[in-house]
């Protein structure tokens, strides 16, 4: 699961498209997606709304039309093969 303090511009995976209580929003398992930005849910807790996918309102008694995002349990960061961060700690030790 992703974090609510994930900034926007962080690229995440999808680990859950199933259909929601909103329908699926048309997610797809295991593609990547740029964080557009997160915030509160009326229901509790945090949503995110991905860059790739346009963000819809739905009519929600008693709050009224309501934006829709996808609950942060649906991602995963997206992690960099141990090949890249092994080089990564090379560069800081020559640069240092």
């Amino acid at each position: 699961m992703i974090d609510p303090d994930t900034p926007a511009g962080a690229e995440v995976v999808c680990i859950d498209a199933a259909p929601g209580p909103y329908g699926s929003g048309g997610l797809t398992l295991g593609e990547v997606y740029t964080v557009g930005r997160i915030f509160e849910s009326i229901e509790g807790g945090h949503v995110v709304v991905v860059e790739e996918i346009p963000s819809w309102t739905t009519y929600a008694p008693p709050w009224g039309l309501v934006e829709i995002g996808f609950g942060l349990q649906r991602f995963r960061y997206l992690d960099m093969p141990r090949e890249f961060t092994d080089l990564l700690a090379i560069e800081e030790l020559t640069v240092a």
